[in-house]
C-alpha cells in the first residue's frame, strides 16, 4: 500500500523516460546513432526556443533582467543536452561552459566518424551491388556480413540507412518490388526489408 503522495518506482521511471520527449533507446550511444540523435535533439531545442544556444555564440547580457535569461535558457539547453546522453557520452561534455562547446564537442567525436561509416558502407555496397539474374538471399546475407563486420568495431549503422543504401543496389529486375517497399505508409527496418524481399 502507497502513502499519500508516494509513487511507485516504475511511474518515476516512466515519468523520467519520457519528460524530454526520446525514449531511452533513442539517447545518444555514439557515431552509430549520432544524425538520427542530433534531427531529434534539434525538434526538442526548436520548441522552447534554445536552438539559438548551440547553434550561435550567444554574447553574455550585461544588464541583470536579459543576463537572467540568458543564464536560466542556458542552463535549460545544457541541461537538456545531459539528459538524452548516456553515461559513457557525459564525460565529454560536461564542465563545458556553453551549450553550444558541448555541440561542439559531439560533433567533433561522432559527426565525422557517421559520414565516414556512410562512405565505408556505399563502397562496400558498390562491390556487392546485385546483378541480374543473382538470387536475393546471397546479396542480402552480404549486406548482414557487412552491417556485422561494422558492428565489430563499434561503429553500428543506422538500420534505416543500411536499407535506403540496400534498396539502391538491388538488380533492376527487382526495381518493381522496391518501388512497393518505398509506397508503403511505414517505412520498413532491416529485418522488415529482409523478410519482405525474400517472400517476393
Amino acid at each position: 500500500m502507497l502513502l499519500k503522495g508516494e509513487r511507485r518506482w516504475f511511474d518515476i521511471s516512466l515519468v523520467e523516460m519520457t519528460a524530454n520527449g526520446l525514449r531511452d533507446q533513442d539517447h545518444l550511444d555514439g557515431a552509430s546513432n549520432y544524425v538520427i540523435w542530433k534531427e531529434r535533439i534539434s525538434c526538442l531545442m526548436d520548441e522552447p526556443n534554445l536552438k539559438t544556444y548551440v547553434d550561435n555564440v550567444v554574447v553574455v547580457p550585461t544588464d541583470p533582467d536579459p543576463l537572467k535569461k540568458y543564464k536560466g535558457e542556458m542552463e535549460k539547453a545544457k541541461r537538456l543536452i545531459l539528459d538524452v546522453v548516456r553515461d559513457h557520452v557525459v564525460c565529454h561534455i560536461s564542465g563545458k561552459d556553453t551549450s553550444r562547446q558541448m555541440w561542439e564537442v559531439l560533433a567533433t567525436l561522432y559527426e565525422g566518424s557517421s559520414k565516414q561509416q556512410n562512405i565505408y558502407m556505399e563502397q562496400k555496397m558498390r562491390s556487392t551491388q546485385m546483378q541480374n539474374g543473382d538470387h536475393i538471399d546471397p546479396f542480402l546475407t552480404r549486406l548482414q556480413e557487412i552491417r556485422d563486420s561494422l558492428e565489430v568495431f563499434g561503429s553500428t549503422p543506422q538500420p534505416i540507412d543500411m536499407v535506403r543504401l540496400a534498396l539502391n543496389y538491388v538488380s533492376e529486375e527487382w526495381k518493381v518490388f522496391v518501388q512497393r517497399i518505398l509506397g508503403r505508409e511505414r517505412f520498413l527496418d532491416w529485418e522488415g526489408m529482409w523478410v519482405t524481399l525474400q517472400q517476393e
